[in-house]
């Protein structure tokens, strides 16, 4: 069985603006934990998110964990995500795809900010 990490992204039209994302993505294939690792882009950029999940099956995925890089549970993450991927799931039923939880859910984000606040702190 062959799984593949699809990170969903919103994506800017401002080119450095994702390159923080691409740094991350760059270091999860380093790490080798996953076969196949994708971003698809809700906007602005390419793949888009249903040209990822189709790269993803072409490159032999048989499972595709989707996770969105998201910090919060707008619209998107509520509606437009889940859409995307159960419309991937049709046009790939030989596969499935399952859609992890969305990156703000996590206590470690509270920690940062926590984080963010002593470093800045220090500097008084």
């Amino acid at each position: 069985m062959s799984s593949a990490l699809l990170i969903l992204v919103h994506g800017s039209p401002r080119p450095s603006a994702n390159d923080d994302m691409f740094r991350v993505l760059e270091e999860i294939r380093k790490r080798g934990s996953f076969s196949i690792v994708k971003a698809g882009f809700l906007e602005c950029n390419t793949p888009s998110i249903p040209e990822a999940i189709d790269q993803c099956v072409e490159l032999g995925a048989d499972v595709i964990v989707a996770v969105p890089y998201f910090l919060h549970t707008g619209s998107h993450v509520a509606d437009d995500l889940p859409g995307l991927l159960e419309e991937g799931q049709n046009r790939h039923p030989q596969i499935k795809i399952l859609m992890g939880k969305y990156l703000g859910e996590s206590s470690i984000v509270t920690d940062i900010l926590a984080d963010r606040y002593e470093e800045v702190k220090a500097k008084l």
